[in-house]
């Protein structure tokens, strides 16, 4: 099922149609695919995919049109309405699946094939689909139909055993971070599966990905396995400290923090050197604290000290760039407006506007931040209205007439 003419290397047919049921643990998946060109129309329940109703919103009216969190996960889709729960609307999406290139979704593991839509349904009728499923433990095993949410997969995986203070108790990352390894998983995923489809020979198949494993493979450079294994010890929680690197973490300055990290010889005889030069503390200067990382791993309290010491004569960009000029690895902690203000970004065009045809939200900045390319371009395109589509997609491409849309929409099936 070749994509491009082998002389030319035209496009024979339009972008892969993908259909989009998932929710937040894996929207992301479907917008990669979608900022990078795939047509990716999001399948919604008649009253609206329930991220429409999660704030924040830009105003007091909590509009689901206008919900921030669906308008970052849902970029350069299309938007048609169909309720699954009812044989005339599954019966479209049938018709709808035997024309698409992938499915990506994130129900339960039965929910699809309870309905009579599940892959082995489907691609009955379309033996090239692809359908990526993300649940929070995949589809095998014991534990294939749990519940999870972001704090529970992120207990599951092991990620909260690292994450935290030594003498604090385990804590989850900021935000619903567990739901990107899986999405981005699923996305690279899709494209092998497209690549072995139409330049391999292959089929379609179908894609498990669990959010557990996914996550676990995010934290593996601590080598949690090889030290239980061999040591039989956990990979113990350090904060933002480091046993392997000293000094190493977040130190507050004047108006905010700095993050700080030391690794060679050469780097903390320059860093001992400044700290003596603000502070005219002999103590920094000692023998004992010279070496390797290891050489200090035992004066560590001392270390922070003396490091706090000393951050507290500067501004955050007074050390950063100071510390730049030392050769020595200082960065500030950004807040969002750094980010927003950061030249570095805005030269890599990492961010980019998008703009809002409903007033209340206008002009918004996303962020690029995939990968920059001179031939393929992010498209910039803001989440679709609830529905949109329904007549470009019904009518135009499934050929139903005007007045069997009024009726599917009377009898609220779509």
């Amino acid at each position: 099922m070749p994509r491009f003419d082998e002389y030319t290397g035209e496009h024979l047919i339009p972008p892969y149609r993908i259909l989009d049921l998932t929710d937040r643990r894996a929207a992301f998946c479907a917008r990669l695919l979608a900022d990078y060109g795939a047509d990716v129309v999001k399948v919604e329940p008649p009253s609206g995919d329930p991220s429409r109703r999660l704030g924040p919103y830009p105003s007091d009216s909590s509009d689901p049109e206008r919900s921030l969190d669906f308008l970052f996960y849902n970029t350069n889709k299309r938007s048609i309405t169909l309720d699954l729960e009812t044989e005339s609307g599954r019966s479209l999406f049938r018709r709808l699946a035997a024309d698409a290139d992938v499915i990506v979704e994130s129900f339960d593991r039965h929910y699809l094939y309870d309905r009579g839509i599940g892959f082995d349904a489907l691609r009955a009728d379309n033996p090239g689909l692809i359908m990526a499923s993300v649940t929070p433990f995949g589809n095998t095993g014991e534990w294939a139909d749990y519940q999870g949410d972001d704090l529970v997969v992120m207990a599951a995986s092991g990620y909260m055993q690292i994450t935290g203070e030594p003498d604090e108790p385990p804590v989850r990352q900021g935000n619903e971070h567990s739901h990107y390894p899986a999405a981005q998983y699923a996305a690279v995923g899709i494209l092998a599966a497209l690549y072995h489809r139409d330049f391999g020979g292959g089929i379609g198949q179908h894609i498990d990905v669990s959010s557990q494993e996914a996550l676990i493979t995010y934290y593996t450079d601590a080598h949690p396995a090889l030290l239980w294994r061999k040591l039989g010890q956990n990979v113990t929680r350090v904060g933002t400290n480091s046993t392997l690197v000293i000094p190493l973490g977040a130190y507050p300055c004047k108006d905010g923090w700095i993050a700080a990290g030391v690794i060679t010889p050469r780097e903390w005889d320059a860093l001992a050197a400044w700290i003596h030069e603000v502070t005219g503390n002999d103590e920094v200067l000692s023998e004992a604290y010279r070496g390797g990382n290891q050489d200090r791993a035992e004066h560590i309290d001392i270390i922070t000290a003396l490091f706090l010491e000393f951050a507290e004569n500067f501004t955050v960009q007074e050390l950063f760039h100071e510390g730049q000029r030392r050769n020595l690895v200082f960065l500030p902690v950004n807040e969002i407006a750094d980010l927003l203000a950061d030249p570095q970004l805005a030269d890599s065009g990492f961010w980019y506007d998008i703009e809002h045809d409903d007033s209340a939200i206008g002009a918004v900045k996303y962020p690029l931040g995939i990968f920059h390319s001179d031939d393929v371009q992010a498209r910039s395109r803001p989440a679709p209205t609830l529905g949109a589509d329904n007549a470009a997609v019904y009518q135009g491409e499934l050929g139903l007439t005007p007045a069997e849309l009024a009726t599917l929409s009377a009898d609220g099936i779509i």
